[in-house]
């Protein structure tokens, strides 16, 4: 019995031995075969990198975000159904390519608008705007009475009709086109 038992170890160390040397090599070969492909997805890598920073070169810089610094003319709360309310008139500037938006729209797209949220009507005056990759508009928002509302041409554009002309502004100056901008019925 024990004589057997000493064969049978023997037997699955022996195996063992011949199967490290005819799969040993095998393995070394997938080993380095593994090693080759991480310089390889390394290399990739790295060209992919600077390939990428050339074509961001080479893009034209687009508004990425609109940011709104609000400040209420009474020091009382700005309301977030506001806040929505405004960023729905300007975020149609995200994806537009900030160096040829022209500075007069962008500003007037929201100075001296009237808005009305949740039954109250306020007025916005536009103090500043930062036009970059993130634009930022500086507002002092009035709230106002119903009978004190006198609307002007230039209060009731649509932003569609804003960013229509925003879009062929470069075009307008070289005089090879013509736009008038018409002011839109006022949704009340």
């Amino acid at each position: 019995m024990v004589r057997t038992l000493t064969l049978l170890l023997l037997g699955i160390l022996v195996g063992m031995v011949i199967m490290h040397f005819l799969q040993g090599k095998r393995l070394d070969d997938y080993y380095w075969q593994k090693e080759e492909l991480k310089v390889e997805l390394y290399e990739a890598t790295e060209r992919l990198k600077r390939i990428e920073e050339q074509h961001d070169r080479l893009l034209p810089a687009l508004v990425e975000e609109v940011r709104l610094e609000i400040t209420m003319k009474d020091n009382s709360f700005v309301e977030p159904a506001l806040r929505k309310h405004i960023y729905d008139l300007a975020k149609e500037l995200i994806g537009q390519e900030f160096q040829a938006l022209p500075y007069p729209l962008v500003y007037n797209i929201l100075d001296d608008r009237i808005l009305e949220s949740e039954g109250k009507k306020y007025r916005l005056n536009v103090e500043a705007v930062i036009i970059a990759e993130a634009v930022t508009y500086y507002l002092t928002v009035e709230k106002i009475q119903e009978e004190t509302i006198a609307l002007t041409d230039h209060q009731v554009y649509d932003l569609a009709t804003a960013l229509t002309i925003a879009t062929s502004f470069p075009t307008c100056l070289a005089g090879k086109q013509k736009l008038q901008a018409t002011p839109v019925q006022s949704r009340q």
